[in-house]
């Protein structure tokens, strides 16, 4: 079932990058994203959100961004980060609510920035309750 899953989110991440710029309304979920895990928006600016999902675009490199990432979950909330393949950012977050773990997933793309939009990097948050 992980397997598929992952297979899932990437297709997921393909439709998202290959779709251009995303609009802030419409999609299949509603809501906004969970305020207890931040997002890249510090440079950023939120592109979509709902419940469970997010795309994020930044002036910064992907590296960067996935440091700040790293900080803010590791360090800073106490999430572990798990390692795999095609998961390039993939956090474990206990939630005390549930008694349970979220998983909250990133994965990126690096852009080229351009006179209309000076983004390098793009974020695509993926959230899943424990």
């Amino acid at each position: 079932m992980k397997k598929f899953a992952a297979i899932g989110m990437s297709a997921l991440a393909v439709v998202v990058l290959s779709g251009g710029v995303a609009s802030a309304s419409g999609g299949g979920s509603s809501g906004t994203w969970p305020t207890a895990y931040p997002l890249p928006l510090a440079p950023g600016t939120l592109l979509s959100q709902s419940s469970t999902t997010a795309v994020v675009r930044s002036t910064d490199s992907v590296a960067v961004v996935q440091a700040k990432l790293d900080d803010a979950y590791v360090a800073k909330l106490g999430c572990t980060r798990t390692f795999g393949v095609n998961k390039p950012r993939d956090y474990l977050c206990y939630n005390s609510a549930t008694d349970k773990l979220d998983e909250v997933l990133f994965t990126f793309a690096a852009l080229d920035p351009t006179p209309g939009d000076t983004s390098h990097s793009q974020t695509n948050a993926f959230y899943t309750r424990g």
